[in-house]
Parts: C-alpha cells; sequence; structure tokens
C-alpha cells in the first residue's frame, strides 16, 4: 500500500513548481547552446534567436509524469499511457532533430503518423461511428492538430500561453465532465510550460520549436480524444475541441482561402489570421493575449453545451464558437484595409 504521506495533494503540488522551475532551467540552457532560429520571409521576428526551449518542457514533464501520476494514486503502467509516452517521445526527438538539420517535410510527416497511430494502438480512438473508422479518424486528428499547433506557433507566447490556459481549464473542469485522470497531468503540462512562458513572452529569448509544439499537439489532441471516451456529460466530448477551437478555426480558414486563391497548401507562408493582424502593426502581446482569451471562451461555450444532447450541444456550441473568430477576421480584414500588407 502506498505511504500515506505520498497521496498529499501538497506533495503533488511541490512537484508541479519542481518541474516549472526544472523546465526554466533547461530552457536557459538551450539558450545558451543557441541553436538559432534565423529569420525568414515568413517569420515575426528580426534578428536570429534560439530555439528548442520545447526541450526543457517535454524533459521536465517527462521526468516528473511518473512520479505525479504515483503521488496522485494512478498508474503509469497502462497501455494508453505507455504508447501515448513512447509516441510523444518519437515525435519530440524527430522534431528536435529536424530542429537542428532541417529534414524534408516526408520525414516530419511520416513521425506524426506513427506517433498517432502509437497513440490509437494504446486504445484512445473515437468511438464513432464504429471502432475501425473511429480509430482512422482518430489518427487523422491527431496528425492535423499536432500540424495545427505547429502551424500557430509564430508570435511570442501565443501557442504556450494558449496551451496553458487549455490545461488549466482542463484541471479545473476534471471532475465537472467526469475525466479526473487529466487533472494533474493538465496541471503538469501546464507547470512545464509556465517555466517556459517567461523565456518567449512578451519578448522572445527563445522560441518553443516543433520540439515543444509538436510534442504539446500531439498530447492535446490525445487528452481531447480521452474526454470524447471518458467524459459524463452528453456533450462532454466538446471540451477539447472548444478549447482548441481558436488554432482550428485559423488553420482551416487559412487553408481553404489559400485553396480558393490558388495558393499552393504545402508552401510556408505567412498569412495565418494572427500574422496578418501583426504585419499590420498589431502589438504581438495582444494577439497572444486575444487568442488566450478565446480560448477562455471555448471552455466557457463546452461548460455551457455540456449537458445538451451530443447533436444539439454541438448546434449550440458551434455559432458560439465561431462568432468571435469571425470578428477576428473581420478586424484583420479593417486593418489591412488602414495598414496595407500586400497579398495574404
Amino acid at each position: 500500500m502506498m505511504p500515506m504521506f505520498l497521496s498529499d495533494p501538497v506533495l503533488a503540488v511541490f512537484c508541479l513548481l519542481c518541474a516549472a522551475f526544472f523546465a526554466a532551467g533547461l530552457v536557459r540552457v538551450m539558450i545558451n547552446l543557441a541553436i538559432l532560429d534565423h529569420p525568414g520571409h515568413r517569420s515575426a521576428h528580426q534578428r536570429p534567436i534560439p530555439k528548442g526551449g520545447g526541450v526543457g518542457v517535454m524533459a521536465s514533464f517527462f521526468l516528473f509524469f511518473p512520479l505525479v501520476q504515483d503521488i496522485t494514486g494512478r498508474s503509469v503502467l497502462r497501455a494508453d499511457v505507455i504508447l501515448t509516452a513512447l509516441a510523444t517521445l518519437l515525435l519530440a526527438t524527430i522534431s528536435w532533430l529536424d530542429d537542428m538539420y532541417q529534414w524534408r517535410p516526408s520525414i516530419k510527416f511520416c513521425a506524426q503518423s506513427a506517433a498517432a497511430i502509437m497513440v490509437v494502438a494504446g486504445g484512445t480512438i473515437l468511438g464513432w461511428p464504429t471502432p475501425l473508422p473511429g480509430a482512422f479518424l482518430a489518427v487523422l486528428w491527431l496528425i492535423f492538430i499536432t500540424n495545427a499547433i505547429n502551424f500557430m506557433d509564430g508570435l511570442n507566447g501565443l501557442i504556450s500561453g494558449c496551451l496553458i490556459v487549455g490545461n488549466l481549464i482542463v484541471a479545473a473542469t476534471g471532475v465537472f465532465f467526469g475525466v479526473p485522470d487529466l487533472i494533474w497531468p493538465a496541471l503538469l503540462l501546464a507547470g512545464c510550460l509556465c517555466g517556459f512562458l517567461p523565456f518567449n513572452f512578451p519578448k522572445a529569448r527563445i522560441f518553443l520549436g516543433d520540439v515543444g509544439s509538436q510534442g504539446c499537439g500531439l498530447l492535446a489532441g490525445t487528452a481531447a480524444l480521452y474526454m470524447t471516451q471518458h467524459s459524463i456529460k452528453p456533450s462532454g466530448w466538446l471540451l477539447g475541441p472548444a478549447l482548441l477551437f481558436p488554432l482550428i478555426f485559423d488553420v482551416l480558414f487559412t487553408l481553404v482561402r489559400r485553396k480558393l486563391a490558388g495558393h499552393s497548401l504545402v508552401q510556408a507562408h505567412r498569412g495565418h489570421i494572427y500574422q496578418v493582424l501583426h504585419r499590420t502593426g498589431m502589438s504581438a502581446v495582444l494577439i497572444a493575449v486575444c487568442e488566450w482569451g478565446f480560448v477562455c471562451w471555448g471552455g466557457i461555450v463546452a461548460l455551457l453545451v455540456a449537458s445538451f444532447p451530443p447533436l444539439k450541444g454541438a448546434c449550440v456550441a458551434l455559432p458560439l464558437l465561431v462568432a468571435p473568430q469571425l470578428g477576428w477576421v473581420a478586424l484583420a480584414v479593417i486593418r489591412t484595409r488602414s495598414h496595407p500588407v500586400g497579398p495574404w
């Protein structure tokens, strides 16, 4: 039997603080290593800045996750936990090597696909419409969210702040939605990201890099899938997509717009809504804080519709989630008229 003192939540909170400070220490190491991200045509920064801050986030998460799980009475010796950990480790490792050596996109896609398949093989799937198609859709979802978070990681504090807010909301509502197993992992990832955030926001001394954005993206997508399986609320499955909706909308809107304009969908660009707003002169800090607010709004919407039947919940939630995003697009259009940025 586990000693009583190990079950004390105070000890778990102490571990979270240690994880944040350990992540911060590793981020400092990565700054000193100075593996630089040189600005390109789609960059928001003007001078070379170190990348790889995600190494600190991922390493701290992996180090403290088994300890926090043990302290809180959760097992790590489960197929879904083990395969998700191995998948995230695989993707983070390949992403870090890509950060250093700039591999072909096909290698990154293969790593994302392999990681997604590993997560699904552990049993984290969509039960709809049937298990086999649900597993296929789950793989597509994980690949999409991993890339979406990677695409949106282009402005100081935007992605790390959104993920911190989203994880705190998951932790705060875990009992209500019937997913208490996610509370401490969500707090742990938020803590690790908090160790990184001061080095990236409001002024960037280092970036997450693909190692951080893709690793966190896979974890976020997996958590959303887990909620669809285990939530006790009829529309509890909406929590994950609602929290991620600002990122999902921006990516889908940009892809559709570029397709209609005849632009390549695989070519690097700076046409995301947040990038356009920044190019018009809007403060990067203000843009990031607004995106954090959109994540909060997603959490509120998910709470409002949680007890609705699944179809009704989706029908009510979708316009509530889309409305602020359409306002965000309208703001970008208005600002580009007074601050021309060229084709976007």
